[in-house]
């Protein structure tokens, strides 16, 4: 059985839908299959069985999950074989690069009976009319969420020995470049994602798939103000310089902030997400040089009831795409669709026994 790595590229922030769909693969993939469709056609079923099968076979996945509903997957990548299979439709259109190349488009919506589904047109209407003001309403709590946490983040630094944490910081700097780098193939000099989303089943976090096997793992630790997030982007200027290549994690509200990087080159990860606890290797304490007496309880909890709004918005918006899904499957030809499966998994197993 291959390894699998879980991850979002995109999330639901306080910058509205934020996508990172163009880094799921490289521009030098030997192929990816674009997915076009309907709600409830089966894009995500059948890139799961695909998953599955070749995972089977020993090759490593990584399953690019949806922010929308984290079962779901907007993507797959094939690592050892560089194919990948991504979702295409709205709100993360993708469209071939290289039609013809390496890239090709698929049309489940050719299996729709369109005469069957005219008469569901007002409800369709009617739930993707409601769909959009619910995430309407949910990106507009996360960006007041980020506005108080904008409030709470200033108001800590007054709290903060900032000599402390730059000294801190030149240390660690120091200790982690010193790790001999050897080059690793990447089709990403610079790769962002996300790995966790706030989901309409709440907070989903698979940071601790993107952990696991790597040799060293610092674990940040530090309040909001702290500098962790600064501290991160330091250490991505320093690694652009040595021109290594990074897997970079952004904040799942607040995308501006970096929360996990990975330098790949000297297979080491420096991160602030709660797993981290879990696999560090070493611990870098910054709430040391913090006065938690400057803390402002109430501006936390107004930060926290604002994601719980946001997050109820969520699942106002997931139910009208279970109407959308539930309109959708009782007229789509399931047979066609895994036709197509059956094809593409023959063409990407045809790919192995070539090469």
């Amino acid at each position: 059985m291959g390894k699998i790595r879980r991850m979002f590229p995109g999330g639901n922030t306080a910058n509205g839908f934020y996508s990172f769909h163009d880094n799921i693969m490289g521009p030098d993939r030997n192929k990816l299959y674009v997915l076009k469709g309907m709600p409830g056609g089966g894009k995500s079923s059948l890139m799961k069985y695909i998953a599955e099968r070749v995972l089977k076979k020993g090759f490593s996945v990584e399953y690019h999950h949806c922010p929308s509903d984290p079962q779901s997957i907007d993507g797959i990548v094939i690592e050892e074989l560089n194919i990948g299979i991504v979702d295409g439709t709205a709100p993360h259109i993708i469209d071939p690069v290289y039609p013809g190349l390496t890239d090709r488009l698929i049309d489940l919506g050719q299996f729709i009976d369109e005469e069957k589904l005219l008469n569901s047109k007002d409800r369709i209407i009617k739930a993707k009319l409601n769909n959009k003001k619910a995430y309407g309403k949910a990106f507009a709590y996360f960006k007041a969420a980020k506005i108080v946490f904008g409030i709470i983040e200033e108001n800590n630094k007054i709290g903060v020995d900032f000599n402390g944490v730059n000294k801190e910081t030149s240390q660690l700097t120091d200790e982690i470049f010193a790790k001999k780098g050897e080059k690793r193939d990447s089709p990403f000099k610079e790769r962002h994602l996300f790995s966790n989303a706030n989901t309409p089943e709440g907070f989903a976090d698979y940071t601790e798939f993107i952990l696991e096997g790597i040799e060293t793992v610092y674990y940040l630790e530090g309040e909001i103000g702290t500098g962790k997030s600064t501290l991160l982007n330091r250490l991505i200027e320093e690694s652009k310089i040595r021109g290594y290549h990074l897997e970079i994690y952004h904040n799942s509200t607040i995308p501006e902030k970096i929360e996990t990087l990975i330098i790949k080159d000297i297979d080491t990860c420096i991160t602030s997400n709660k797993y981290g606890v879990k696999y560090a290797d070493k611990k870098i304490d910054l709430n040391k040089y913090f006065d938690d007496k400057i803390k402002n309880s109430d501006d936390y909890k107004t930060y926290e009831l604002l994601i719980k709004k946001a997050i109820a918005s969520l699942v106002n918006a997931s139910e009208n795409h279970q109407i959308l899904e539930k309109t959708y499957k009782p007229v789509v030809d399931y047979g066609g669709v895994n036709r197509i499966r059956e094809e593409l998994l023959k063409e990407i197993l045809d790919h192995v026994d070539y090469n």
